[in-house]
């Protein structure tokens, strides 16, 4: 049977902003019982939110893809997952080099349950796109509603500038504030269905004929078939970038 300090440590291995949502089935003595090799850490009790474990938590961090949260928040509470939205050519041709894409097509329709899986899963930038324009009319539109919302939340260092993650050196957050977020999100039951998915193949459209847009959950916690599932985990996401490193809210 696995130990306190031996799950806590498969949960935060390599991981840089860390807020682990998970029932509370244990206590620590002392933050000494706790091992983490992450520089940036949170462990928070979600149903009181009471920070069981922090390390630099309000140090200010890029978030990477952990952005797309507050992207879905924002979707679900603007949008139902029957609505439809157009790709766009910015969309499309905006998301750099090597960053993940779904190969969405442009003038594609497609609706918001099939824009947010691809999301969620694959951490689709463009998809995120998609949604930002046409909730917010513009990626800036939809940053400042993603500012608005996260001080609504009661995020104090956040600020967003895109709706993906995608490096810029004034999106940023702390593990603190991922931490609401993360809390805030997972109380909608549509949010936790999708982040709880595994896989999920995007249907043909009449911009694409081909059914190889499959997407697998990034999240591997969640995934039963990888050496890093954990069975009572229920999501949430997780991020890469070279400045902000591995990240992990969940």
């Amino acid at each position: 049977m696995m130990n306190r300090k031996n799950l806590i440590t498969l949960i935060t291995l390599i991981l840089i902003i860390i807020p682990i949502f998970l029932p509370v089935f244990f206590s620590f003595a002392s933050t000494e019982d706790v091992y983490v090799d992450a520089p940036v850490a949170l462990l928070m009790d979600s149903a009181s939110g009471k920070i069981l474990y922090e390390r630099n938590a309000r140090e200010k961090r890029f978030p990477a893809s952990t952005t797309k949260i507050m992207t879905a928040i924002l979707a679900l509470e603007n949008r139902k997952l029957t609505d439809t939205a157009t790709v766009s050519e910015n969309a499309v041709s905006t998301v750099p080099y090597s960053y993940t894409i779904a190969n969405l097509q442009i003038g594609e329709v497609l609706n918001y349950e099939q824009l947010l899986l691809a999301l969620m899963l694959p951490s689709a930038n463009d998809a995120a796109t998609v949604i930002a324009e046409d909730i917010g009319g513009s990626v800036e539109g939809f940053a400042n509603m993603m500012n608005t919302k996260a001080r609504e939340i009661g995020c104090e260092n956040t600020n967003f500038v895109n709706a993906n993650g995608i490096h810029h050196e004034n999106h940023y957050t702390t593990a603190y504030d991922l931490a609401l977020i993360g809390q805030y999100a997972m109380k909608n039951e549509q949010f936790r269905k999708i982040v709880s998915s595994v896989k999920y193949t995007l249907p043909t459209t009449e911009k694409y004929d081909k059914e190889d847009r499959i997407f697998t959950n990034n999240n591997r916690l969640i995934n039963s078939n990888s050496s890093n599932y954990y069975q009572y985990a229920t999501g949430i996401k997780t991020g890469y970038t070279d400045p902000a490193r591995k990240l992990y809210c969940g």
